[in-house]
């Protein structure tokens, strides 16, 4: 029991929160900077305005909090009464978007790249987890009559006339569109992405004529719903769209993004959603449509080299972001029919499950990858490496979980507490354990997302109860840990592997760009900690396994997966040079990936239901 006094508590929250946390941001981003390549953006005047902005938006909202709250702007002292004046009027979470404007405007003051890089979106991205895996949950708790809708999100259902918001909407799209322009072209980008032909005569109109239908867009649209979606699809598209270029380019060594390079500059795929979104609203399709017609001519006019393959790119991430509710409906169906695909077959006293062949096949392309990454002489290494980390993701699992139910349980954490014995081992039989690491943290996203289908089938880190359809799956198998463990058979529950793979899978691509682009093998290795930390954190808050203990309102794998992001930080504090490796193909990595694959299948798919020892059932 805690027997500080309250008022003493406040105060060292308030502190750590208003003073020690920005401090050890500042210093994280002094200690990164030598591994940051993109180029620091510096100006003063920038820099004291962003601060002042959003300096100005955090202590405004946490003042509106202590007057007409009744309460402090701390999570373990949080308001009695709910605040929608002032920045809760725009925003949901101010004191979060203030913080950071602030951080940001302070990197471009002192001109860190790495702050303004690495520290600060790391930051946001954190920020993000802590309001979806446990700030917003509480919110809803504590005010379940209250409306949470501020300006910039209204509600779907609310078929209101467009007019008052239209100029909001307008200003988010414009927002955006600066945003991920200035990081296309002053940060993240690859240098690359100039127009290949001579489109300098034609720039300021291509600009303001795909500029045009943008404009315009917002005064077609006639109710909430349609101007509400309107933003979402933008919103989402250069978001996609961004991603996917620094992904891509570095591979595909040709511009994927525009043929110019202003921040008002439009993608085509926004363009493409803009003129759909007017289709299905004005009664004038064809003259709207005439707008868009002359920037493709002036493309085709210059000869643009590669304008098929940016019509394609544009096309591909419209479809993507049009179509998002049924690749959902899609995915979350399939998944469904994944939980409840339970086959086993017994072979006197052996049971093999069928869900073992997913992580053995996880394993085995895991291997496959690393391997041809680190070169055929690591083969033996990787294979060792994997054995022992799943060796200590049981140990691991036994101590949290393990019981009479549960004999053979497996925990993601016991393997990262392996990978450190794992070093070792690899380290005395001869191989370089940072190379190691490096590689298979570049892989390791997408083996987790493949063992995740595990997960559906035996049951395991399953959601807890939601009322959504769209949303939930349910488990019927009777074999299932859901029924036999959670006894939530039948019911609607969040599908939190899913959830993990969508989370993992762009995660895996934006290691690989860092370990293509020669980064440090412990700094991708970091950065893979802290990634996965940020997910599982909000995963973890929508899990419903029943074994699973709370910790002062949270589930305990919410604090490890908050010290994975504080060790993740640390490994990204200092270099390692990693030796020079010749990446190639051989059979030793097959053999080694056919191996791990099955030491994977006997691991998590193959026990023995007759007897009581401890290891000896997986259900």
């Amino acid at each position: 029991m805690n027997t500080m006094p309250v008022p003493f508590r406040k105060m060292l929250y308030s502190v750590f929160f208003l003073l020690v946390l920005p401090l050890l941001l500042v210093f994280w981003a002094e200690k990164t900077e030598t591994f940051v390549t993109c180029p620091p953006v510096e100006s003063r005047e920038g820099g004291i305005f962003l601060m002042v902005l959003g300096g100005g938006m955090m202590f405004w909202a946490m003042g509106l909090l202590i007057l007409k709250g009744k309460g402090l702007p701390l999570n373990a002292f949080p308001p009695k009464k709910l605040v929608k004046t002032g920045p809760y009027r725009l925003l949901r979470h101010p004191i979060y978007w203030g913080f950071g404007v602030l951080l940001a405007g302070y990197f471009i003051f002192t001109g860190s790249a790495s702050g303004l890089w690495l520290v600060t979106p790391l930051t946001l991205l954190g920020m993000v987890a802590l309001v979806l895996g446990y700030e917003g949950i509480e919110l809803k708790k504590r005010f379940p009559e209250g409306d949470l809708t501020p300006l910039f999100e209204w509600q779907a259902g609310k078929d209101k006339p467009a007019r008052g918001k239209k100029a909001a909407g307008l200003l988010v799209i414009l927002l955006l569109l600066g945003l991920t322009n200035f990081l296309a072209f002053r940060g993240l980008g690859s240098g690359h992405m100039d127009s290949p032909g001579d489109l300098s005569i034609w720039s300021p109109w291509w600009n303001f004529l795909c500029l045009l239908p943008v404009l315009i867009t917002p005064d077609i649209l006639r109710a909430r719903t349609n101007l509400r979606q309107w933003i979402r699809w933008g919103a989402s598209s250069l978001l996609l769209g961004l991603f996917c270029m620094l992904i891509c380019e570095p591979f595909l060594g040709v511009p994927l993004y525009y043929p110019t390079s202003g921040l008002l500059t439009v993608p085509i795929y926004l363009l493409f959603i803009s003129l759909y979104s007017a289709f299905l609203n004005t009664r004038r399709p064809i003259l709207y449509a005439s707008l868009a017609v002359i920037p493709f001519l002036i493309l085709l006019a210059q000869y643009l080299p590669d304008f098929f393959l940016y019509l394609l790119f544009g096309a591909l991430i419209t479809g993507t972001v049009l179509n998002a509710e049924r690749l959902w409906e899609f995915t979350r169906s399939l998944s469904e029919k994944l939980a409840n695909s339970w086959r086993e077959w017994v072979f006197g006293p052996v049971r093999v499950i069928n869900h073992g062949f997913y992580v053995g096949a996880g394993a085995f392309l895991g291997i496959l990858f690393t391997g041809m990454l680190a070169g055929e002489g690591y083969s033996w290494g990787l294979l060792a490496f994997a054995v022992t980390v799943v060796v200590f993701s049981a140990l691991w699992a036994q101590i949290i979980e393990g019981s009479e139910k549960l004999k053979r349980p497996f925990g993601f954490y016991g393997a990262l507490v392996g990978i450190l014995f794992a070093s070792l081992l690899v380290w005395w039989l001869g191989y370089d354990p940072w190379v190691l690491i490096g590689v298979i943290s570049v892989c390791m996203p997408w083996v987790q997302g493949i063992g995740r289908m595990r997960c559906l089938i035996n049951g395991c880190c399953h959601g807890k109860r939601t009322d959504n359809p769209h949303l939930g799956i349910r488990y019927n198998h009777p074999r299932s840990r859901v029924g036999n463990i959670s006894g939530m058979s039948g019911e609607l529950l969040h599908p939190t592997p899913l959830y993990s793979m969508v989370w993992l899978f762009p995660v895996g691509f934006v290691l690989l760009a860092l370990w293509e682009g020669g980064a440090a093998p412990n700094f991708i290795f970091g950065l893979y900690l802290i990634l996965n930390g940020i997910g599982r954190f909000v995963e973890e808050a929508y899990r419903g396994e029943v074994q699973t203990p709370l910790i002062r309102g949270l589930r305990l794998y919410q604090w490890t997966a908050v010290l994975s992001v504080l060790v993740g930080i640390v490994f990204t504090l200092f270099r390692v040079e990693a030796p020079v490796m010749e990446p190639n193909f051989g059979w030793k990595i097959v053999l080694a990936a056919l191996l791990g694959g099955a030491f994977l299948v006997f691991a998590m798919g193959v026990d023995f239901p007759n007897s009581n020892r401890r290891f000896s059932r997986l259900v």
